[in-house]
């Protein structure tokens, strides 16, 4: 692997890679929009605002590293990903809850299903954040690709959802996920090469192959 290859994985391993987020640095942080949404849903104050959106962050973080994990295994374990999700989950409601007042709370069980489309959307904005200098995308193809980029992300928690929820996971299966998540890889590179140029779309492929292989070791 050559040293620009190299670079690259790094960058993008430090990307999806959780790590404690400062109070002070919250603007940078992904899922702003969500904590932003969440305030008009449940008439939240500034500083409940601002205590949501390193919460919201995590959670997009770290569902970003388990989907990168489970993508780069050669056969992808869906059980493992789905519990993985449901304690990450789990812990983002716990982180929530311990923001909002309690009659917040009561009200906070109904926002849920939106919530999950808006931190898919989110998702995908903090890929294409960290993808944008790797392949030099104008602001406009940004914008143009996050509808791609979402229904990707929904796409892959679906299948692995979907295939979790049978009674026994076999070695075919797993190997069905892997099929279904390279389907979907393959359907997103497609929307993008409706919208960024040849050299853009080889910088992208070079850059997941690239983390996929650092991710493996």
């Amino acid at each position: 692997m050559n040293r620009r290859l190299l670079i690259i994985a790094g960058a993008l391993s430090l990307a999806i890679a959780y790590a404690p987020v400062a109070q002070s640095d919250v603007a940078g942080l992904p899922g702003i929009d969500t904590a932003e949404n969440m305030q008009e849903w449940l008439k939240l104050t500034d500083d409940q605002v601002t205590k949501l959106q390193p919460v919201i962050a995590t959670r997009i973080e770290k569902v970003d590293a388990a989907l990168a994990k489970l993508e780069a295994a050669e056969k992808p374990d869906a059980m493992a990903f789905v519990e993985e999700y449901g304690k990450i989950k789990k812990e983002f409601d716990a982180g929530v809850t311990g923001v909002l007042t309690p009659d917040q709370s009561k009200q906070w069980g109904s926002f849920k299903a939106e919530l999950e489309k808006d931190i898919v959307t989110a998702g995908a904005k903090n890929r294409l954040a960290t993808l944008q200098p790797v392949m030099s995308l104008t602001d406009e193809q940004v914008v143009k690709l996050e509808p791609a980029m979402t229904k990707a992300l929904q796409g892959k928690l679906d299948a692995v959802q979907k295939l979790a929820d049978g009674s026994r996971v076999s070695m075919r299966d797993k190997m069905g996920a892997k099929r279904a998540l390279d389907g979907i890889n393959g359907e997103l590179e497609k929307a993008m090469a409706a919208i960024v140029s040849p050299d853009q779309l080889n910088a992208y492929k070079a850059a997941m192959k690239a983390a996929k292989e650092a991710r493996k070791g």
